[in-house]
This record gives C-alpha cells, sequence and structure tokens, in this order.
C-alpha cells in the first residue's frame, strides 16, 4: 500500500554525506508504517533531544492547563515569584517592562529572555543548588531583552515553564514528566539523565569538512539535577515515536488521554503573525511555518509543502525532529547525533518531510 523507496534512499543520502548514523519511524496512529536505520547506533541508543524536548515540555504544561491548574493569561510570577523585578534598561536605566511576563509569552518566546546561559546570576544558581527552580528563578537578574509581548526572540522561555511546573504540581519537573508522559506512554528509555546506552554524539567540523567525536555532553545540562524544558531530554527512537504519536492522537496506544482535540488545535494555532520576528525564527522549518505555543506550525503552502496545514513539531541542534500531523493521524520522526551540522533543515528534515508524504500518497 505504501512505498517507503524515497524515505530508504534519503537515509542511504545521509550516510553518503558522512553522518555516522541515522533512525526514522513513521506511525499512523499507534502502527508503525515504516521504522529503519542506518550507521551507528542500534533502536535502543539514546540521543540527546536538544529543542526536541520543547515540544514535549509544552504538553507537559498544557496539560496543565487543560485540567485548569493554570491559564495563558497568568503572571508568570503568580508561579515562580522572582519574576515579579524583572525589568529593562532604558539608557542603562533598570525600570519596568510596558507589559507583565505571562505564560503565554513563555509559550511564544515573546517574553524578553535570551539563551545566555553565562549570565552571572545563572552560573552563581547553578554552583549554589542547581535545582530547576532555583535556576529559572535567577533569569530576571539579568535585563530583559525587550518588554514582553513585543516581539519573538528564541530563548529560555520552555525551561521557565519547566520551573512553573513545579510550581503548581509541587514535583520536579522531571518526576513530573516521569509521572504523566514518560511512564504513561511506555517512554522507557526517556529522562534528564544520561547512561551507557547513549549513540556517540559528533561535532560537524566546518573547517576540516568531516565529523569528528563529540564528548557525551549537553551544554543545557547546568547541573545534574538541573532539568531544562528547552534542551534537556533523552530518549530513544521508539520513545519520540511514541509520544509523536500519542500528541497527534490525543491519547496513547492503550487509551491514556494525554491532550484533548481542542489542547491539541490550540497548541498548534499560529500566535505570532502580528509580532516581530527575529533572524533565529528561520529555525521552524523555513516559508510556510509560523510559530505556535512554543513549536512550529504549518501556515502556508506556497513553497509547495507536502504535509498539510496545522502539521507542527519542532528539530533539535543534533539533528533530532518530530512532525506531528493531527489530519491525517500521522508522526514522523527522526534521530542522529551531530551538532553543528549547518543545513541540518534543508539538508535533512524538509527533504524526509516530504518523502514520507510522498510515500503515504498524501
Amino acid at each position: 500500500m505504501y512505498d517507503f523507496k524515497k524515505v530508504e534512499q534519503f537515509l542511504d543520502d545521509v550516510i553518503a554525506l558522512g553522518v555516522p548514523g541515522c533512525q526514522v519511524q513513521v506511525k499512523k496512529g499507534h502502527e508503525t508504517l515504516f521504522c529503519a536505520r542506518r550507521g551507528e547506533g542500534s533502536f535502543d541508543s539514546r540521543y540527546f533531544l536538544y529543542s526536541c524536548s520543547k515540544v514535549m515540555t509544552v504538553t507537559g504544561m498544557m496539560r496543565l492547563i487543560e485540567q485548569g491548574r493554570a491559564s495563558l493569561e497568568d503572571p508568570v510570577s503568580r508561579y515562580v515569584s522572582a519574576f515579579r523585578d524583572v525589568f529593562i534598561e532604558k539608557d542603562g536605566i533598570p525600570c519596568p517592562p510596558e507589559k507583565e511576563m505571562t505564560l503565554r509569552h513563555l509559550f511564544t518566546m515573546t517574553a524578553g529572555l535570551d539563551y545566555d546561559l553565562s549570565a552571572p546570576g545563572i552560573l552563581e544558581a547553578v554552583q549554589k543548588s542547581g535545582t530547576t527552580f532555583d535556576v529559572v528563578s535567577a533569569f530576571p537578574k539579568k535585563a530583559l531583552s525587550f518588554s514582553p509581548g513585543n516581539r519573538y526572540q528564541y530563548s529560555l522561555c520552555h525551561d521557565v515553564l519547566g520551573a512553573v511546573i513545579e510550581s503548581i504540581t509541587g514535583m520536579t519537573f522531571g518526576d513530573y514528566m516521569q509521572k504523566e508522559i514518560f511512564a504513561p506512554l511506555g517512554m522507557k528509555g526517556t529522562s534528564f539523565l544520561p547512561d551507557g546506552t547513549m549513540a556517540p554524539q559528533y561535532c560537524f567540523d566546518t573547517e576540516k569538512r568531516k565529523y569528528i567525536p563529540h564528548p557525551l555532553t549537553c551544554a543545557y545540562r547546568l547541573s545534574p539535577i538541573y532539568h531544562s524544558g528547552g534542551a534537556g531530554i533523552i530518549s530513544t527512537l521508539e520513545d519520540m515515536s511514541r509520544f509523536a504519536a500519542a500528541l497527534t492522537c490525543g491519547k496513547g496506544p492503550d487509551g491514556y488521554h494525554l491532550l484533548n482535540r481542542e489542547s491539541i488545535d490550540l497548541l498548534r494555532k499560529e500566535q505570532l503573525s502580528s509580532v516581530a520576528k527575529d533572524p533565529s525564527f528561520g529555525c521552524c522549518m523555513g516559508p510556510g511555518y509560523g510559530y505556535a505555543l512554543g513549536l512550529r506550525t504549518l501556515v502556508e503552502k506556497s513553497q509547495g509543502q507536502k504535509s498539510p496545514i496545522g502539521e507542527f513539531g519542532w528539530d533539535g541542534a543534533a539533528g533530532s525532529f518530530i512532525l506531528c500531523d493531527p489530519q491525517n493521524d500521522v508522526s514522523v520522526v527522526y534521530t542522529m547525533h551531530v551538532l553543528n551540522w549547518y543545513g541540518i533543515r534543508d539538508v535533512f528534515h524538509v527533504p524526509l518531510r516530504d518523502a514520507v508524504y510522498d510515500a503515504l500518497n498524501l
């Protein structure tokens, strides 16, 4: 019924480029239609998901919103009191921002935060305790880049969502994700802790034009007990696929409720049509994509995109990729473990997306 020859060729082409290993899994509903790997690693290998973690984090937060335990319009300071002290600078003088930072600002990366993990306040908090809540509470010690809501900027917003979840639930962010998402969906290889089953990690040397071994570390894992909502989750291909299928369908294979359709539709609704975006917005798969509640969403198909409007997901710095398509009950996940690859979107993710939809005749 389906012909995945183009996807097979895609994997062969990736290895031909010198990538040490890659894997892909495609599901319709919870049925696996295609699963294959090339090169190093095994289907049990675990990968740093980097920013693919963001999709799981916003799902965890959206569960709490669906349950009525929080609202998108709630001020962040209600949950993390240190955010009462956020400030901007005008002519070098600290002053209050024009608007109060809300959870919606975190979801849409319009909070005014940046991605500076070397800020003195953060480094001090890491040394003192290293917990998610304490480190996030240090973020307001640095001036915001702009008043919340003024524009989009890729930033540490998802890490703050992790601290918000801790405040609401009284659990560590890692424990909450384990209880509410990982364990119920059978994601046995997913956590915030690396172990001996990690796939080898590489970095692309742009001068030598080759892949060189890279330590099995993640720069966003600030301490063993810092659970980064933006880039800290470690997972396997199968676990990623279980999650993506559940997010696409709203439930796990055994009927476990993840999110209702209204929540999923809200999660993938474009939010920034009237907000200025910085150049980093290009990480959203290129033309046709907008930014929804913490993830990309396809809003128009002028460039011949083969997935439907409303397809959503995100990608990660080492090559991981999640695609969810509720219209067709299709999910696609991809893993590799190579940092600093210059064309990860155009060389890997867009061709994979289109090859899958060719195979499915959609």
